[in-house]
């Protein structure tokens, strides 16, 4: 039975493949996010414009090294998958039909009593609906240049690639969620940048923010897309992401998805 959240279209994505990518440093440095790295990282407000200045400075020249050495190696994959939901299920469909993974999520005990599996069309309904899932890294030998820099005695330029890693790593996610949307017919035509993930149609959640706090279905979201072998990222025995400047999530297309609390 549908819900008011469940999506009115269900566009049909163009396939059904894995696809492996490697988004250039480039285009992750156009859609970083400078003024959340700055606050983030460095504690800087726009209002601390001297500081701000010397940091953009060492930033520049790092991302010029960084590009130039090819340091941060960018790479991911995505799918798109069947998928309905079963009340606070989503269910996962393989290329038979069969059903290849499900993921329950928690539920708002008051206010509008949301749940992620609610962006979804209901298996009720009698037909299948869309989602993608996605895992990037910007992490690989990212601890060895840190550790080495940190050894010279280069302290704050050590610091500053981990906190990059960090940030690309979330604008590779923009980038290939932007891809994703091309794929689905549901891309914005002209793109600001940075990629802001509160502009576009649809929402991507990641495991282990309150609305998906189970980080245990990280295994599920591995089992399906498979990242290890070609983008590098392993799941640890607690189910977090190695290299840590990764990042995975589940893709909705429905324009009524939200982020909201629990």
């Amino acid at each position: 039975m549908s819900n008011r959240f469940s999506p009115d279209q269900i566009p049909v994505p163009e396939d059904l493949d894995r696809h492996f990518v490697e988004p250039s440093l480039t285009e992750l440095f156009d859609n970083m996010d400078e003024d959340l790295f700055n606050l983030r990282f460095l504690g800087l407000k726009k209002a601390q414009e001297e500081k701000r200045l010397e940091a953009q400075k060492l930033l520049a020249a790092l991302k010029a090294d960084i590009v130039a050495g090819g340091l941060i190696k960018p790479r991911g994959v995505y799918r798109f998958f069947a998928v309905n939901s079963e009340g606070d299920d989503l269910v996962f469909y393989g290329p038979a039909g069969e059903r290849a993974a499900v993921f329950n999520f928690p539920r708002q005990s008051a206010g509008e009593r949301l749940c992620l599996a609610d962006f979804a069309a209901p298996a009720a309904g009698g037909g299948r609906d869309y989602a993608a899932l996605l895992a990037v890294t910007c992490g690989e030998g990212v601890l060895e240049i840190s550790k080495r820099e940190r050894a010279a005695g280069n302290y704050v330029r050590s610091y500053m690639i981990e906190a990059l890693a960090l940030t690309l790593a979330e604008a590779a996610a923009d980038v290939v969620h932007y891809r994703i949307r091309q794929a689905w017919g549901i891309a914005e035509e002209n793109p600001v940048k940075p990629l802001l993930r509160s502009k576009y149609a649809g929402k991507r959640y990641s495991f282990g923010y309150p609305v998906a706090p189970d980080l245990a279905n990280q295994r599920g979201l591995f089992d399906l897309l498979r990242p290890e072998p070609d983008a590098g990222i392993k799941l640890t025995e607690g189910y977090m992401m190695d290299p840590e400047a990764s990042v995975s999530a589940i893709v909705f297309h429905n324009p009524k998805a939200v982020y909201f609390g629990i």
